[in-house]
């Protein structure tokens, strides 16, 4: 073919099929035009096809960004995540309910706690009075200090009030870190308001179930003029459970002291330290008739520290159990709050430094022998609540209230 008619026919071999022929001029595949079959022509990217069925890879996952979807928009660099804020808003709400559930966990066992304390108020303001033996003083309270009557009775067989076997005030001095200890002797021979010149133990008995830890608490305040009105009362026959529920106590003792015990005990004590279980450790706060009256209230001040000493080395799994089971025998006159205060300083009281004091003091009273009454002590008054006074309040910074 000549360079010209290749021109005319837009530069077009005449003889090469034309590519836009009619529909009729068109064979399917794998038919030729001479009726034979031709193979199936396939792309020159066939093989590639096979190998990205494979390997395909949708970048989209790894973009940094995603396509906008029917359900909205997609995240934009720069925004904070819907979902991510969603999960900290639900880890939030899952802290929250923990520490609610937590709270009302305690608030639950404090309550419960609180509950199994046998509560009695005492209103002893008809009570008052000054007995013509004692100082014409105002009655004497420090700022910062609690006093608190602890109380140990004895019952009748007829379930009645006995007689108060102990007597014995814990002064707490949260400013200068002090617990003092003062026995009142059973015997002291003082004016018992509505009943006149009696032993002090008597005045628990004188005041019966309703009001006998209130007028034993008035007594000492009338004629020893320093304020008390918080009290603590337990019978001996639960002091001895609880020394038990401590799992027994040590206590150092003299020959005299374990061979009395030995022999009215049977048990098997020696001199120095031994360790005692409730019923014991009981019998050597209450025996008398060794020495006097005086090593007496002397022992049982050591008892009370030693159960001191016992409670700061329990756990909390321990002391939970014991006060749990005590508190139902114990009855007493101080507030929820107060009882909550003085629990949050447990573990400072516990470290407090310790002093201890009897009433009435040597050469401050004249032994007696009264008819229907029996063997008394006769406190000088005012010599004693001055050495009180002193020994609670040694700094002297009081404030008085009049009577």
């Amino acid at each position: 073919m000549s360079y010209d008619n290749n021109r005319r026919n837009g530069g077009r071999d005449s003889n090469y099929p034309n590519r836009r022929s009619s529909p009729q001029n068109r064979k399917p595949y794998g038919q030729s035009s001479t009726g034979g079959s031709q193979p199936r022509p396939t792309s020159r990217n066939s093989n590639s096809q096979e190998m990205d069925r494979y390997h395909y890879v949708n970048r989209d996952v790894y973009s940094s960004s995603k396509r906008k979807g029917k359900g909205g928009s997609g995240n934009r660099p720069g925004k904070p995540s819907k979902q991510k804020g969603g999960k900290a808003k639900k880890i939030v709400i899952i802290l929250v309910c923990v520490v609610l559930a937590i709270v009302l966990a305690i608030v639950g066992f404090v309550a419960v706690m609180l509950g199994r304390i046998v509560r009695k108020d005492m209103d002893t303001t008809s009570y008052i009075q000054t007995p013509s033996d004692a100082p014409n003083w105002d009655v004497l309270d420090l700022e910062g200090t609690t006093n608190i009557l602890l109380i140990g009775a004895d019952k009748n067989e007829d379930g009645t009030n006995g007689r108060s076997d102990s007597m014995m005030l814990i002064s707490l001095d949260h400013k200068n870190k002090t617990m003092k200890m003062v026995s009142f002797l059973r015997d002291l021979y003082v004016e018992i308001p509505t009943h006149g010149k009696d032993k002090l133990n008597a005045a628990y008995m004188i005041g019966g179930s309703d009001l006998g830890p209130g007028i034993v608490m008035q007594t000492l305040e009338n004629n020893f003029r320093i304020n008390i009105d918080k009290y603590i009362l337990t019978d001996f026959e639960d002091f001895a459970d609880m020394i038990d529920l401590m799992g027994g106590i040590d206590l150092e003792m003299t020959q005299e002291e374990a061979d009395y015990m030995n022999q009215i005990k049977g048990s098997d004590l020696k001199e120095g330290r031994n360790h005692l279980r409730g019923t014991l450790a009981l019998y050597y706060a209450r025996m008398r008739y060794l020495d006097s009256d005086f090593g007496r209230t002397g022992r049982q001040r050591q008892v009370i520290l030693a159960m001191v000493e016992k409670m700061k080395k329990l756990n909390l799994l321990e002391s939970t159990s014991f006060f749990y089971q005590f508190l139902p025998h114990i009855t007493t006159n101080l507030s929820n709050s107060e009882l909550l205060s003085l629990a949050s300083k447990a573990m400072q009281i516990a470290d407090y430094e310790s002093d201890t004091l009897y009433m009435p003091y040597k050469g401050t009273y004249t032994e007696k022998r009264l008819p229907k009454v029996g063997d008394v002590l006769v406190p000088d008054l005012e010599e004693n609540a001055g050495i009180l006074r002193k020994f609670l309040y040694p700094d002297g910074a009081a404030s008085k209230s009049s009577n």
